[in-house]
């Protein structure tokens, strides 16, 4: 039912002046293709555009500013209709969205395991729905890299979905406190900053998914329609109020420039790796703001945004959104090993094709229908088709494609609990009164299990052992993502205690190529790349340890990187056909010699660092790379891998014999490798 708002509901004591009709302005269209081609570009080639996700942030700001203008002038002129905006915001956006997600149920279901198909379902669902950003909130801790889930993307579709469900009737609510509303929803967008920055260090996914932190990207935008909308027009545009200055340093060019130089800063100086959004975010948000206050007479919105090309960027910018990160992702999971630079450009260019037939064969149509309520009650029903379908396929109520016999063997291996212990911290394996100290993150706590194993075999061993450990750990704050305060805290308490008495020797050990070289995405590691500027002082607070450790006269080891590559973790052996059987394994192994080549940049730093010091280097590559090669299976086609970085539980119980020397009294002259 229609909620209707008539003179004698929504008349404040002193009626407020119509607002002038908002002519289409080509420059917002603009605006929308600056905000879609970094974000493409970005999942595409992030090296490319660093920043290029905050085109999202744009996105925000301008339907902030487009939704709000047009509520004001239907509250001005006493027409507001919640049911006919809903309609009309239905008719935008669920018909791409619709054609979208069945395509991808129907080609997903070709190409993805079944547990992945379960998770194309919820996400479907949730799409349909639009909760996705709160299902990401409650179930997972990545978005940037999630490239195995090809509907991810649809999270900021949630943020903006629950927007419109609040803020036209926030803004029919307050309507008559006249001013006094803008400063209500000043506050409120105040709030919803404050939110945003408090959470985004501690509680990152907070402020990332949830629409009380994201608010306030769209208030922003809604605020300037407020600004904009009781103004008399000029220059063909609305502009803003009087009191606001529009000479000098305040006129419309210089605006439209301030805006462009935080836009192109954002998009060449941000990067997935800072706290985002936060404080950083203030950058595109407010240049998005300065961008469309100058309005379509600035030179920058003249010269550039209205570019025709850029328009039609523009136009088709929603449906290229929804169509270019599910072809991306499931172009990289039928198989990563030809996620070509080439098949890259080739799905892009796809993504056009599509986002245009889509643009004008089923978006225009649709939209333009003046059966608004008719058309909307018809793409409501088939968007809950959609979520129920989705649903079902969580529920495994839709079966997904049957996998081979070999296949499911190769995915039962990651079904696996994890090799490292189940809590951060402090592990005592073994009774020898002599300990030796294990110091580092998961990758080296996973050899636990070999420890254990050894020193009940050897009871009469004089030595024990203490695992110091927290998952991501890194030898400094600038390398661990999360929790960098308890890390740091766990190395100061580790360095304490290897200075009493029953600690003889201290092994150190951290997955040294993805902190140091930046590469912690498992469908990369073991590529040469060089190290990052944050190498050296963590370089040296290593070197600090190990020099501590030696002064004290205690035996210090350093652990090597046991091999890496994106084709040992189990569900990246498995390659996906459309044809029958539909999915094979590919285990092919890795080259011992690829490996020494792009661990050489750390590992020649580590190397001066054991020989100033008297140290030990241990090499698991020379015991799990016989002949050259680093296999990813056994001889009885079980794989070695848990993941991309660690081991499996039965492997490092049979075959991470390297380890066994730091922890027997007979093996302090008998180490594999060498300093």
């Amino acid at each position: 039912m229609s909620i209707a708002v008539t003179t004698d509901a929504i008349a404040p004591a002193k009626e407020k002046p119509a607002a002038p009709h908002l002519d289409y302005r080509p420059d917002v269209d603009g605006l929308r293709a600056i905000a879609v081609l970094p974000v493409v570009i970005f999942h595409a080639f992030p090296a490319l555009i660093p920043g290029g996700f905050v085109g999202v942030d744009i996105f925000f700001v301008i339907s902030g500013y487009l939704i709000t203008g047009i509520l004001l002038r239907a509250l001005n002129k006493q027409q507001f209709s919640l049911l006919g905006f809903y309609g009309r915001r239905i008719k935008r956006i669920f018909p791409a969205l619709i054609t979208m997600m069945i395509t991808v149920f129907l080609f997903g279901w070709l190409v993805l395991l079944p547990d992945e198909f379960e998770q194309l379902g919820k996400h479907i669902a949730a799409g349909a729905a639009f909760v996705l950003n709160l299902s990401l909130f409650i179930d997972t801790n990545l978005y940037f890299g999630a490239i195995e889930a090809p509907l991810v993307h649809l999270w900021s579709l949630g943020v903006e979905e629950q927007f419109y469900l609040v803020w036209p009737l926030l803004l029919w609510a307050t309507w008559r406190l006249g001013r006094w509303q803008v400063a209500l929803l000043g506050a409120i967008t105040v709030v919803s900053f404050y939110l945003n920055v408090s959470a985004v260090h501690e509680e990152p996914l907070q402020s990332f998914y949830l629409p009380t932190a994201r608010l306030w990207e769209l208030s922003l935008g809604g605020l300037l329609a407020f600004a904009t909308q009781n103004k008399a027009a000029h220059g063909g545009h609305e502009s803003l109020p009087s009191w606001i200055p529009h000479k000098g340093l305040f006129g419309d060019n210089a605006r439209a420039n301030l805006g462009a130089v935080l836009l192109i800063g954002s998009f060449a100086f941000l990067h997935n790796k800072m706290e985002f959004p936060g404080w950083w975010a203030l950058a595109p948000v407010i240049g998005s703001v300065l961008l469309i206050s100058a309005g379509p007479g600035s030179f920058i919105s003249r010269r550039v945004l209205s570019q025709r090309w850029m328009v039609f960027v523009g136009l088709i910018s929603y449906p290229l959104y929804l169509w270019h990160w599910p072809l991306l992702s499931l172009a990289h999971t039928i198989d990563w090993r030809d996620y070509t630079p080439a098949l890259r450009v080739g799905v892009v260019a796809l993504s056009f094709v599509l986002a245009w037939l889509t643009y004008r064969y089923i978006e225009r149509p649709l939209r333009g229908s003046p059966k608004t309520l008719k058309v909307a009650s018809g793409l409501f029903a088939t968007m809950a088709v959609c979520a129920v379908g989705g649903w079902l396929t969580y529920k495994t109520q839709i079966p997904a494609r049957p996998i081979p016999a070999d296949v499911a063997k190769i995915l039962a291996a990651e079904n696996e609990d994890f090799p490292y212990p189940k809590e951060p911290g402090f592990l005592n394996v073994g009774t020898g009164a002599k300990k030796v100290l294990f110091i580092g993150d998961s990758t080296l706590a996973q050899y636990h299990w070999r420890v254990d194993k050894v020193l009940k075999e050897h009871p009469g061993n004089s030595r024990g052992a203490i695992f110091a450990w927290r998952p991501g750990c890194a030898p400094h704050d600038e390398i661990t993502r999360v929790a960098h305060a308890k890390c740091r805290q766990l190395l100061v308490d580790a360095i304490a205690m290897a200075k009493t008495a029953p600690i003889e020797s201290v092994v150190i050990g951290f997955s040294w190529y993805s902190y140091l070289t930046g590469n912690r995405d498992s469908d990369h590691v073991g590529e040469v790349r060089p190290l990052l500027p944050v190498a050296d002082p963590a370089l040296e607070n290593v070197r600090r340890m190990v020099e501590g450790f030696a002064a004290s006269g205690k035996k210090v080891y350093i652990m090597q990187n046991a091999p890496l590559n994106p084709g040992f973790a189990p569900r990246q052996m498995v390659q996906r056909t459309i044809f029958a059987p539909g999915f094979r394994v590919n285990s092919e192994p890795a080259s011992k010699q690829h490996l020494l080549t792009a661990y050489e940049p750390f590992l020649v730093r580590l190397r001066q660092i054991a020989k100033d010091n008297n140290a030990t280097l241990i090499d698991p590559l020379g015991g799990l790379c016989p002949e050259g090669v680093c296999p990813s299976i056994t001889k009885n086609d079980e794989p070695i891998y848990r993941d991309a970085f660690h081991l499996r539980k039965f492997y490092i119980l049979e075959s991470v014999s390297y380890i066994d020397p730091v922890v027997l009294d007979t093996g302090h002259d008998s180490m594999p490798g060498g300093r």
